[in-house]
């Protein structure tokens, strides 16, 4: 409430102010023209507008509700005004599929947002990037050098030892008898896989980092994402920044220095480890080492650096925390309903058995746990919008006028809650996922129907897919493989909340506690 009267006090101050400095019949022309110009372009239908805001103050709390039952209200296309800035959103599949796909080249661009600036070294990196000559770069060193299947194969074993690493530190965890901290043990396993394969080191577990630059990491990490998902009124309405009453883009700059240093050390070590100019690598390289190999630009015998830190900072963020946190909603549903449990138990002891571990090669045959996943993006995708697209020219869908540098917000979970495609909504049912034929491979990161969306399409389709797909089955197979799960003593599996906390990742609003019991032979755990 405080905050609502303050903008509205700011924005009349700043309205007096215009309307001071402007002749009234230039203010009167300019209005008819502009109502004149909104007659003869057809846009979408959309809530009713304020003045200089327009429907900014709507978006509440939970933007993604909001929207989503503006879509209910409105039609599958609704139109908002944000402050200055043309808006869209949508949660019907033939809309999004129309935004990805049919015409990716008019909304594959990124907006430039002051978070994305500060965070992301100056949009210069894949996932922020607006459409352009760097952006195509960038995203080219990855599918060539980074995220090629060779690649990701030759980190198998690091991901099987981090994965026996999960298991174990839940096995001595449970032996205590008390309720384990999901979340912390989830965003372990989740870091260290993608530390090693990027860094060429762990950041938790025994022969970690360091607790301390451990939780320095961690702790920079949650920063960033809660920056870039943040909603920050200077993006909408630029006098805000002149004010910045809660003081957002210091502490972007904060973050962006602490992003940096962090990331400069990072970069001197694999320098010294890599020794004088020209000399070759000895053991196995990490991504970082392979970014140090590559060519820069314009005859450059080496990236920038400023390149390798965008690179780098877009792994460790897409697989992160969006593995985390889906794996931490999936136990949370699966724990809440133990008949589902007891499937996916089923379908591990018929595939794996009891006398070894889950191994990657496995994954593929474990369709029912498979569904579980897809299921646990449909009710809680990792981020409740996918980032924002932007229209790089005027346009038309479904006969509405969509103008240049229209920003676009698709509500992935308002898509997973569409009445129009999904019935029970809110029941958590993996069964709805199984397919027609018997024998075919449940598909996760991508589906040719639109009704979910966890890596998005097109050309701004997130190119780890196959990595995240891989490390949320590991992680989930290796836990309900090894453990029978319960919630902490005095609670009922059906009292387990689900409520989440919305950013540019959507966390529940708890971290989850569960009872892990061993049920396969002890000297497996070890």
């Amino acid at each position: 409430m405080i905050d609502l009267i303050f903008l509205t006090l700011v924005l009349l101050c700043v309205y007096l102010y215009v309307c001071s400095k402007v002749p009234l019949a230039t203010r009167v022309i300019e209005r008819f023209l502009s109502a004149e110009l909104r007659r003869d372009i057809k846009l979408p239908p959309g809530p009713a507008q304020w003045p200089i805001v327009g429907n900014l103050l709507q978006l509440g709390q939970l933007p993604h509700r909001v929207l989503a039952s503006l879509c209910d209200k409105y039609g599958p296309l609704v139109y908002l005004r944000l402050g200055s800035v043309d808006a869209i959103t949508t949660n019907d599949p033939d809309i999004i599929r129309e935004i990805l796909l049919q015409q990716d080249d008019v909304f594959a661009s990124r907006p430039r947002t002051l978070a994305a600036v500060h965070l992301a070294y100056g949009c210069g990196d894949v996932a922020l990037a607006p459409l352009g000559p760097k952006w195509k770069r960038m995203r080219r060193i990855c599918m060539e050098h980074l995220l090629t299947t060779k690649r990701l194969e030759s980190f198998m074993k690091h991901r099987a030892d981090e994965a026996q690493n999960l298991v174990h530190d839940v096995w001595c965890q449970s032996q205590k008898e008390d309720a384990i901290n999901m979340r912390e043990v989830l965003g372990a396993f989740s870091m260290n896989n993608v530390t090693r394969m990027l860094l060429g080191k762990q950041y938790f577990g025994a022969e970690s980092a360091g607790k301390q630059e451990a939780m320095e990491f961690m702790h920079i990490t949650h920063q960033l994402f809660w920056l870039l998902g943040l909603i920050y009124l200077g993006d909408y309405l630029p006098f805000w920044r002149w004010f910045d009453p809660y003081g957002c883009e210091k502490k972007m700059r904060e973050v962006e220095k602490r992003v940096d240093d962090f990331h400069s050390r990072i970069i001197e070590e694999h320098q010294k480890r890599k020794g004088n100019k020209g000399q070759q690598y000895e053991g196995e390289m990490d991504f970082v080492d392979i970014l140090l190999s590559l060519p820069g630009e314009d005859g450059k015998e080496h990236l920038d650096d400023q390149d390798i830190k965008a690179l780098v900072q877009d792994m460790i963020a897409a697989a992160t925390d969006t593995s985390a946190v889906t794996n931490e909603w999936a136990m949370a549903e699966v724990i809440k309903h133990p008949n589902v449990l007891k499937k996916i138990q089923e379908e591990l002891d018929s595939v794996v058995g009891r006398d070894r571990m889950v191994s990657e090669h496995d994954l593929a045959h474990l369709n029912y746990l498979r569904c579980v996943v897809r299921e646990t993006f449909r009710m809680h995708p990792a981020g409740p919008f996918l980032i924002p697209h932007e229209s790089i020219r005027a346009t038309k869908i479904n006969g509405y006028h969509i103008p240049a540098k229209t920003r676009v917000f698709i509500n992935t979970h308002g898509l997973g809650r569409n009445t129009k495609i999904w019935d029970n909504i809110d029941e958590f049912k993996p069964e709805r996922h199984l397919p027609a034929k018997t024998g075919t491979r449940v598909e996760i990161s991508h589906g040719a129907d639109f009704k979910i969306l966890p890596f998005s399409a097109g050309k701004r389709k997130c190119p780890g897919a196959p990595l995240g797909v891989t490390l949320v089955l590991m992680a989930l197979a290796r836990l309900f493989h090894s453990f029978d799960w319960s919630p902490p003593d005095g609670m009922r599996p059906e009292e387990i909340d689900t409520e989440e906390v919305y950013g540019m990742t959507m966390p529940k609003a708890k971290p989850l506690l569960a009872v892990a019991r061993p049920r396969i032979a002890t000297h497996l755990y070890q």
